[in-house]
């Protein structure tokens, strides 16, 4: 499974904008952006790398989602829910890049694509299977200057 620790100059877990942290049964995913669309972006680019190598995945197409949710934790537990489900059933997509086309923070509601492929057995590696986002210690923190995001999933 990957951590921190694979990651071993800090520098590059900045570019990446974010990282793994130890939980006692499942894995927390640390995400941050200087805005709330980029940590959001992050924690989902997070998952699929938790679940792959995503230097392996090369990105052959795009893949649209839309997801809607009652509040800020309920959109991002939809958003992550939303782009699992496209990892767990056909085309078993896995997104190498994320960007969010439209943010709507009061109607809860968002679209976004990734850049990937589907995810295959004979130049994947499985890493670790997530089971579900989870709203346990959900946070999203937004400051000015700065937004982090913590999600626990369920592996």
């Amino acid at each position: 499974m990957p951590s921190t620790s694979m990651i071993e100059d800090r520098s590059e877990i900045e570019r990446r904008r974010f990282e793994y942290l130890d939980h006692p049964a499942d894995i927390q995913l640390h995400s941050w952006g200087s805005t709330m669309e980029e940590a959001f972006e992050a924690c989902l680019v997070s998952m699929f790398g938790y679940m792959t190598d995503l230097a392996k995945v090369d990105e052959m197409y795009e893949f649209y989602w839309k997801a809607s949710g009652d509040s800020l934790d309920g959109l991002l537990f939809q958003f992550l829910d939303e782009a699992l489900n496209s990892f767990h059933a056909e085309p078993c997509f896995v997104a190498k890049r994320v960007e969010i086309l439209r943010f709507d923070k009061k109607k809860f509601e968002i679209e976004f694509r990734g850049w990937g492929e589907s995810f295959d057995t004979s130049k994947h590696e499985t890493e670790a299977d997530i089971k579900s986002p989870t709203y346990s210690n959900m946070q999203i923190n937004e400051k000015p200057e700065r937004c982090d995001i913590y999600v626990i999933v369920d592996i």
